[in-house]
Parts: structure tokens; C-alpha cells; sequence
């Protein structure tokens, strides 16, 4: 940052509304306090029980009503208290118009922004309220609403995936790997993936997340999604950005398999950028990013995910650094920021 994008934080008070994703809401607000903001944080979503997360995923809201105006009247109050010069959410599933509006009225210098991290056709509550923001983001290229200004800009990596020199002279262990939350035809791609590695007599790794027990059973019973995979392949418990990256570290390539309904790219897909490791996608747009590169990406078809003769046997390519940057939290926050 120069000095002067330095000065748009510095001593600011940031009001940040996300979702609890992985601890990388904690990433974004120890940036932002890098960057000298002083950050209130609060989860858009105020309950921590499978079955209410199950009603607010059902979009049965009904029932758990209460707790969500509870929880924003009081993020309200301290807007009064604070007078904060910015508010920043990212993906609302629970945040409503008239509570946007409310916070905004404390202070008529505040500037809004929203950043969605999920496509706007996965979150019909983001819809109603997108209207509410002065600036609009998405990491998804295909996202339009009539009338809303949507500027594209692509996920980050964090400082955690950030290649360090002494991971450059480490021997890898697995020729391809797979972490990730278990949804859609995710099991079925990966475990058809790593087959053909696995026929060849190479190690592989994978680990299965799903945030709860009852969403699982309740998934397995009702619909067809977890067909391919059992109660014992998968974990409740996910990894640490660290037990993960130590993974990735030691793989060749790292296979990613974006939702159907999202063409933007996945965080981890922009991890493997910062690590300098190979991605084995099923999402095809990645073709127009600037940092695309045969030798390093393989697109895969989602119906027969052939990889390609030599992909994994063949030397990374490295990217331009000034490229890899662009894509880093520091610079994510600064384009989100900034003044233009």
C-alpha cells in the first residue's frame, strides 16, 4: 500500500457484518487493523445450533426470528455509540433492509459495501438488500441484478498460503490431494479424480467436512447429494489453515471442484496460487484470469474428469509475482476500500 491508500484506514472505524467461514473473518480483521481500522466484527449469522443453521439454510426463518433482531438491534446500538465511517458485510443470509438502513442513519458518512463470497443466485436475501450498499462485489463474473453497479473482483489468499522460502525446498509426499466441505457432486469428481492417480500406484489425500452431524444424516436420508460417500469418510471437525497448508505443501496438485450454481473461483483455487501449486478444476472460466497457465491448471470435465497425460509429472510454472499480488488479502482489501 502507498502512503496515501494507508490513510483511507488509518483511525477509520470499520462496522464488519460476515459469516464465521474457516477463520478467514479473523484474516480479514487483523488486516484491517494492520492497515491502522479499528474493527468491530459480528457474525451475520447469531446462532451456533445445527437445527437453527438447518432453518436458516431451509430459509425457515420463522422460527428463529428472535434471535436474529436481538442480535442486529444490538450491532444497532453500538452503531449509535460508534458513528463508524464504514460497513462492510459480506454474504448476508439474516440481514435485513430495515436494519442496514437503521445502521447507515447513525451516521450519514458512512459508506456501505458489500462483498459476496457466494454467488447472488445461491443468496436470495442478498438480493433484497444488495440495493442497500453504496458499493457492490462479487467474486462471481456471471453475478448481474438490474440497476446494481457489481464489480467483479476475484477471492484472496491469506498470509497463512503465502509461499514461504523454506517451503520451496520441501519433497512432496501426495501427487494430488483434496480438502473441502462436502456438497453437490463434490465426493463423486474427487474419488473419481484420485482413482486414476491411485491406479497408478501414487499416493493421494483426502478429507471430507461437513459442519454437522444432523445436516449429514438428514442429506443421506432425503436426497441424493452424500450417495458416494459414507458416515465414516467424512469428518465434523475441520482442519486448521495450517494442517492444511502443511498438506498442500506436500502434494503436486490440489484438486478443487466449485458449486455448480458458481462460476467465480473458489478461495482455495486462489490459495494454490499463493503456494505455488497446481489445481486439477472442474471450473473452466478459470481459462480468463491472468495467472492461467496449461502447465499449472488442468480443467476437468464434470461428467468424466480425465486429467491430462503428463499434467503431474511436468514442472510448475511460476507466475509473475507482480500477478500473484494482485491476488493477496492486503491487495483484495485495498481495491475494496479504496476510493475509486
Amino acid at each position: 500500500m502507498s502512503k496515501h491508500e494507508l490513510m483511507i484506514l488509518e483511525n477509520k472505524k470499520i462496522l464488519f457484518i460476515a459469516p464465521s467461514f474457516f477463520g478467514y473473518e479473523h484474516d480479514i480483521v487483523a488486516q484491517l487493523k494492520a492497515f491502522g481500522a479499528h474493527v468491530d466484527y459480528f457474525d451475520e449469522r447469531p446462532f451456533t445450533s445445527s437445527v437453527a443453521k438447518i432453518f436458516n439454510r431451509l430459509n425457515f426463518k420463522l422460527f428463529i426470528k428472535g434471535d436474529i433482531e436481538n442480535h442486529f438491534l444490538k450491532i444497532y446500538d453500538m452503531s449509535i455509540k460508534n458513528k463508524y465511517d464504514f460497513l462492510f458485510v459480506i454474504s448476508p443470509e439474516t440481514l435485513e433492509k430495515k436494519i442496514i438502513d437503521k445502521i447507515k442513519s447513525t451516521n450519514n458518512k458512512m459508506v456501505s459495501i458489500l462483498y459476496m463470497w457466494d454467488s447472488f443466485r445461491n443468496k436470495s436475501n442478498a438480493k433484497k438488500v444488495v440495493s442497500c450498499f453504496d458499493r457492490v462485489f462479487s467474486f462471481d463474473p456471471s453475478d448481474k441484478i438490474s440497476g446494481i453497479d457489481i464489480r467483479f473482483l476475484a477471492l484472496f489468499y491469506n498470509n497463512d498460503f503465502k509461499l514461504l522460502e523454506s517451503d520451496k525446498f520441501n519433497s512432496t509426499q501426495y501427487a494430488v490431494s483434496f480438502i473441502g466441505t462436502v456438497h453437490s457432486d463434490r465426493v463423486k469428481l474427487a474419488k473419481k479424480i484420485m482413482e486414476q492417480f491411485q491406479n497408478r500406484g501414487l499416493n493421494t489425500f483426502c478429507f471430507y467436512y461437513c459442519p454437522s452431524k444432523l445436516l449429514f444424516i438428514l442429506k443421506k436420508i432425503f436426497t441424493r447429494e452424500f450417495d458416494y460417500i459414507s458416515f465414516s469418510e467424512v469428518s465434523f471437525n475441520s482442519m486448521s489453515k495450517l494442517e492444511i497448508k502443511d498438506v498442500f505443501i506436500n502434494s503436486n496438485a490440489i484438486i478443487d471442484i466449485q458449486h455448480p450454481e458458481q462460476m467465480g473461483l473458489t478461495m482455495r483455487t486462489i490459495e494454490m496460487l499463493g503456494l505455488n501449486r497446481k489445481i486439477i478444476t472442474t471450473n473452466s472460466d478459470i481459462q480468463n484470469y491472468d495467472f492461467f497457465n496449461i502447465s499449472n491448471i488442468a480443467i476437468v470435465n464434470r461428467v468424466a474428469p480425465i486429467i491430462p497425460d503428463g499434467f503431474i509429472d511436468s514442472s510448475y510454472v511460476q507466475p509473475d509475482e507482480n500477478i500473484v499480488n494482485q491476488y493477496s488479502i492486503q491487495s483484495w482489501l485495498r481495491t475494496i476500500f479504496s476510493e475509486q
